[in-house]
């Protein structure tokens, strides 16, 4: 059963959340309950004895990693382990990125590569000093989260095990629970609504050919935005009511006065994912190491891997790789204007070429997601 994805899902999910309601408004904790609630929804998002096996081979891959790693940092503290656990947590997630059949089927999971970033997360802040201790239900309970399976948004361990230990008030909770039913029902509206009309009478009809495809980028662009923004507000909607406080995951893209602008408000728990963990953590040892002589090409740099990670993130196909590499060469032009280009940010800051700027922001992204969509290959 995909999440989000039938009328039978919500009746269930309905059922399941109105304990959690009735917990949150006599002020008791919701933890253990959204606990059972995930374990049952897993069940029955993976509902063969082979996808299941998976995902368990998968939690217990990682949670033992998890464990290990704290150990081997007491006895051998060198990035070297750090990068050589981070390429262990991935390794379920390349096993299917490459197709390597086990078994004679395919290890896949629904929402790998989301499982696989929250994990990672968690090595790469351990190695920070920013966990301590790590408890087995905390963090099953955070990358097994099942409102947030498929299509994210990519949480962060420490906020969300602060948001479990956290108690709500009555009148606390029913603010959440109010803002969690608004965004339920707002993202079903742009996903089963919005973007199934742009699908089946605007995407579907188009042949082929220049203007087809010219077509196809608006309509793919807003449907692709009202699919997606649609099922990130329904997992945060439902998270919400189970009283853990997702981070949004748009915000206004289509507002963006340029490139970067525009990473900040779409799909804003992935780019700041890849902000933190790769462009940041790749810049700062470049300028530790003084790799190269001037600081800006570590940036360029920075900005290439972190797009081509992207890219890389969804697939490795084709369209996927020049997306990503398109999006790092549009990050590197959208800094070279910002730093080298005199009065460049104050003509941004004008309310009145802002417009412009935002048609242009829109025109590149659009561009982009044609390449994604793999439609001219």
């Amino acid at each position: 059963m995909v999440p989000f994805d039938s009328l039978i899902w919500f009746y269930i999910l309905i059922a399941a959340l109105i304990p959690a309601a009735v917990l949150g408004f006599l002020g008791k904790p919701i933890k253990y309950y959204g606990a059972v609630v995930t374990f049952l929804f897993l069940l029955l998002i993976f509902n063969t004895p082979t996808k299941f096996l998976y995902l368990s081979l998968f939690a217990v891959w990682q949670l033992a990693l998890v464990k290990v790693f704290p150990l081997v940092l007491k006895k051998i503290n060198k990035r070297p382990i750090l990068w050589l656990f981070v390429l262990l947590s991935l390794v379920p997630m390349l096993i299917n990125k490459f197709r390597v059949e086990i078994g004679g089927s395919v290890f896949g999971i629904l929402g790998l590569s989301y499982l696989s970033f929250r994990a990672i997360q968690v090595i790469i802040d351990t190695y920070d000093g920013l966990i301590g201790k790590i408890k087995v239900f905390d963090f099953l309970y955070f990358i097994l989260f099942f409102p947030c399976i498929s299509s994210g948004p990519i949480d962060r361990s420490r906020r969300f095990t602060k948001e479990l230990e956290t108690p709500y008030s009555k009148e606390e909770y029913r603010e959440l629970f109010e803002k969690g039913v608004w965004k339920l029902f707002a993202g079903a509206f742009y996903n089963f609504v919005l973007s199934n009309l742009i699908y089946s009478y605007w995407l579907t009809p188009l042949d082929k050919g220049f203007l087809a495809d010219v077509s196809y980028m608006y309509g793919y662009t807003l449907f692709l935005f009202f699919n997606f923004a649609g099922y990130s507000l329904m997992a945060i909607g439902t998270a919400h009511i189970l009283g853990v406080k997702l981070p949004d995951n748009f915000n206004m893209p289509f507002a963006a006065l340029d490139m970067k602008d525009f990473w900040s408000r779409w799909h804003i728990s992935l780019s700041t994912w890849l902000r933190d963990y790769v462009y940041s953590r790749f810049v700062m040892s470049a300028l530790k190491g003084k790799w190269f002589k001037n600081p800006y090409t570590a940036s360029y740099i920075g900005y290439v891997i972190t797009m081509m990670t992207m890219g890389l993130w969804h697939g490795l196909e084709t369209h996927y790789i020049v997306y990503g590499a398109y999006h790092g060469l549009l990050m590197c032009v959208n800094d070279i204007l910002d730093n080298k280009v005199k009065g460049f940010k104050k003509l941004k800051r004008n309310p009145k070429w802002q417009p412009l700027f935002c048609l242009i922001t829109i025109h590149l992204f659009s561009f982009g997601l044609l390449i994604f969509s793999g439609r001219l290959f």
